[in-house]
């Protein structure tokens, strides 16, 4: 009777942790499809110069909101700043309504204090 209750207790341990790694994966995958989105549709919105700013499409805001803002800034790195003005991400993120906090540590990018004022989402 003991051996089949830790046998029972095992296999639980086991599924949880199964548990636990697929909702892990699934939530990084939707990460990944989230920040291609993003890619896809405010490319031209975020590419370098930081000048001239121009207001995002329709679909780059939709893509912009479905993004979380821990996914995106998980994402910002010495590459990521490479290819993406992170001038133009905070304008972005800021006209399409999705703000980020000012001072926020945005992967290695600390968004500036001054900005156009909506209401900051967390980082």
């Amino acid at each position: 009777m003991a051996m089949a209750t830790l046998a029972s207790s095992f296999m639980v341990l086991v599924f949880s942790a199964v548990l636990v790694m697929v909702g892990t994966c699934s939530g990084e995958r939707r990460c990944i499809d989230d920040d291609l989105n993003m890619a896809l549709n405010c490319q031209k919105y975020l590419m370098h110069p930081d000048n001239p700013k121009t207001p995002p499409s329709g679909k780059c805001c939709e893509a912009v909101h479905q993004i979380s803002i821990p996914c995106l800034c998980s994402r910002v790195d010495e590459q990521y700043e490479e290819g993406v003005s992170m001038e133009k991400l905070v304008y972005v993120m800021d006209a399409c309504n999705k703000p980020l906090r000012p001072g926020c540590k945005c992967g290695i990018y600390t968004v500036p204090p001054i900005r156009m004022g909506n209401q900051a989402e967390a980082c």
